[in-house]
């Protein structure tokens, strides 16, 4: 393990620059947006490009690397991030600032990816488990220390768009000189939604809900702080709690799924987030810690959503279909992410910014909803048969999922698999022919 973390170390440490600048300058260009009375819609809209570009570019940037490669594409990606930071500063614009978050989500898709593919080349059977936590735990602390960065921002300095920028752009650095050799790269095969959805309904519709959910969170977060009148610094600390409960709850959550059937574990964790959610809509600046509890809640357990459905769908997979699943699974949370701002937005224009929250609350009592659904209609899969419940960052990509320990198979394993028709033989499902698909 430290082997391997010694040869990673490039990687982590430039992941860790990017998603402090990412974090940064997702708050500032919230409150910035406000304060320069973009209006609710506008500014989510313009928040909501991110996702967008971020779609974007786990699409397109993987038929980018076989050609480009990935050191090429790392820098020609930073160098877009970096520039597009800088652009915010020549025109306070809606519609340019928009087109400059979809630029940097594009970017950051295509940063991740790089990243993801690396660290799977260099980590083992024996350490993916553990490669797979720190990247976790790097992308979340980065995106947390961005944010608490982002509350010194004076709302007309420019230095932390500076500090920004510097920092995107020297993250390229220990990757550029690393002498290690650029890894194979090989894109996800995707599962079709209708195969997808025959595998495991709650998983696919539950990851959709927790994309727009998740999106409303990092995009609309600091255009509410500032909506009910936290301080910048209140409102960074706001955000960060968010990211913070993630951290601290994301594992507990995971091994009380590995214990107990994982669709009462969606269940729960939705419902408590949905409280979570309605009770922090009633809290504002004078009752600032019990809103940061609140919220800290909230995010904690509405976060690990996002994992327990990958799980959830992993339960009746064999590890040669995990990959594909949770990249149909992840585009499916995608297309959430592109939903959620906009129509949040349009909500909190027309019923008041109080409704942020209840949006959110409905949208996880909704899944609570499908969870009894499910468990009405049919079998649990015994709990002994369920796999190991493993994290994946929220913010990455469907590459990141080669690197839950599940999916590593030798290659006598490959070719067994290839001699059984894809998901056919499983207890566990009742899927339609594979002539209808």
């Amino acid at each position: 393990m430290l082997r391997s973390l010694i040869a990673s170390w490039p990687l982590f440490f430039g992941l860790f620059l990017i998603m402090i600048g990412n974090g940064l300058l997702i708050f500032m260009l919230g409150v910035r947006a406000s304060n320069a009375g973009f209006g609710t819609f506008i500014s989510s809209v313009m928040m909501g490009g991110y996702f967008l570009g971020f779609f974007g570019g786990s699409q397109i940037v993987p038929k980018m690397l076989s050609t480009v490669g990935h050191i090429r594409t790392f820098g020609a990606l930073s160098a877009i991030a970096s520039a597009a930071v800088l652009v915010h500063l020549l025109k306070t614009d809606p519609i340019l600032w928009t087109v400059m978050r979809v630029f940097t989500g594009f970017a950051y898709a295509g940063m991740y990816i790089v990243v993801e593919s690396w660290l799977n080349a260099k980590a083992t059977n024996q350490t993916r488990g553990q490669m797979l936590s720190i990247y976790m735990i790097i992308t979340m602390g980065g995106v947390g220390l961005g944010q608490i960065t982002g509350g010194f921002d004076n709302g007309t300095a420019i230095n932390l768009f500076l500090l920004a920028s510097i920092l995107v752009s020297i993250a390229v650095v220990p990757i550029l000189i690393s002498a290690a050799p650029a890894p194979e790269f090989a894109e996800p095969e995707s599962v079709p939604l209708r195969r997808l959805y025959s595998i495991s309904p709650l998983a696919m519709l539950g990851m959709g809900l927790q994309g727009m959910t998740a999106s409303m969170t990092f995009g609309l977060g600091a255009i509410y702080a500032t909506a009910i009148g936290l301080t910048s610094v209140q409102g960074a600390f706001f955000v960060a709690s968010v990211t913070a409960g993630n951290m601290f709850l994301q594992y507990p959550v995971g091994r009380l799924s590995d214990r107990f059937d994982r669709r009462k574990i969606i269940l729960t964790v939705s419902l408590v987030a949905g409280l979570a959610a309605f009770g922090a809509s009633m809290m504002g600046p004078g009752n600032y810690w019990l809103l940061l509890l609140l919220t800290a809640l909230y995010g904690g357990f509405s976060l690990t959503i996002y994992s327990l459905c990958i799980a959830h769908a992993n339960d009746y997979l064999t590890p040669s279909q995990m990959v594909g699943t949770a990249s149909t699974l992840i585009t499916v949370n995608g297309i959430g992410a592109i939903i959620g701002p906009p129509l949040a937005g349009a909500l909190m224009d027309v019923a008041g910014t109080q409704v942020y929250f209840w949006i959110i609350a409905l949208i996880h009592a909704v899944l609570v909803g499908l969870a009894l659904l499910r468990m009405s209609v049919s079998e649990a899969v015994p709990v002994l048969a369920q796999g190991p419940f493993v994290a994946v960052p929220e913010i990455g990509t469907a590459v990141a999922a080669t690197l839950n320990p599940e999916v590593a198979w030798d290659e006598e394993d490959i070719d067994a698999n290839q001699q059984v028709p894809l998901f056919e033989d499983n207890p566990y499902l009742q899927m339609p022919p594979s002539s209808q698909d």
